[in-house]
């Protein structure tokens, strides 16, 4: 994309090309972390499509992991399919239904959730776990690879966060690295697997997921494991009160994101994000496994 947010000239032209008509604004969504190109496109005629375009082999990857998503699924909670281009030697182009009028919780100002937003998603991730996997799609694994074990050799790094005591610390690493070794997110379900606010916009009264690039096969509950610590950070309910029994995906989840601290380079105000998280999962976690509340900073205070 170049510096003024408009189109390459090749995918003008393809979008042009594909309906038949001009194209008068694109315009760049606020949200959203990929790599492809995104635009939301106005027609002559006044009519709007949503264009994603693949970059590079990785974006084609998910491109094609999120049509083949949209395309055999065909609910009210994705967006509507309306065209794939693939032209040989090119990148492909997914093009759906428009949703830029609808209200979008996350935006430039920060992420707004309405009375009832809330229970909007509870309800759409619901209706979720019950539509039926698609047998393409990766596969989530029941064992993923152990973080907690590194953290209890070497727990300074974690420490210099503030987040909790050495003592604290001592006293509840054993428990965090036996939770983490019993989390197991595969399964049958269909899986979205980026769930988050910039992912989630409603339509009148209906909420729809958008972004399936990620999407998987796995538990009923992944994506609401994922998405309950930024939704708290937000504004909702803690975990725990809706997965009480959540340690090993709380404990998992802290030693991601730390790990993703640690490791990844990313902006400052992103990495507050992160430790916040890391401090939501690891009160999450010692509400579930019955140990003592952690006693450094609040995820509150930070930021």
């Amino acid at each position: 994309m170049n510096a003024n947010n408009q189109p390459p000239s090749y995918l003008r032209e393809l979008v042009e090309t594909r309906f038949r008509k001009k194209t008068m604004v694109w315009t760049v969504p606020e949200c959203g972390l990929s790599a492809a190109h995104r635009f939301s496109v106005s027609f002559n005629d006044g009519s709007k499509v949503f264009v994603k375009a693949a970059t590079d082999p990785q974006t084609t990857v998910w491109l094609h992991r999120e049509q083949l998503v949209l395309a055999a699924v065909q609910e009210p909670l994705m967006p509507r399919v309306i065209d794939w281009i693939e032209v040989p030697g090119g990148y492909p182009v997914l093009l759906t239904q428009d949703l830029s009028a609808a209200y979008w919780p996350a935006g430039h100002r920060g992420v707004h959730w309405r009375r009832g937003d809330q229970e909007q998603v509870f309800s759409g991730l619901r209706r979720l776990t019950g539509l039926p996997t698609i047998a393409d799609l990766p596969l989530l694994p029941s064992k993923q690879w152990l973080l907690w074990p590194e953290l209890a050799a070497n727990p300074e790094p974690f420490l210099a966060l503030e987040l909790c005591s050495e003592r604290r610390f001592r006293a509840s690493v054993a428990a965090l690295t036996a939770a983490e070794a019993l989390n197991d997110e595969s399964g049958n379900h269909l899986v979205h697997g980026d769930m988050r606010s910039d992912n989630i916009c409603f339509d009148g009264q209906q909420v729809v997921f958008v972004d399936w690039s990620h999407a998987a096969q796995g538990s009923a509950r992944s994506d609401l494991a994922r998405l309950l610590p930024t939704l708290y950070l937000e504004g909702g309910p803690r975990p725990a009160t809706i997965i009480p029994d959540g340690g090993s995906a709380a404990a998992a989840a802290c030693a991601v994101h730390f790990s993703r601290i640690r490791h990844e380079p990313m902006p400052d105000w992103l990495k507050t994000v992160f430790v916040k998280l890391v401090a939501i999962e690891l009160e999450w976690a010692a509400e579930c496994l019955a140990l003592e509340k952690p006693d450094g900073i609040s995820w509150q205070t930070l930021g």
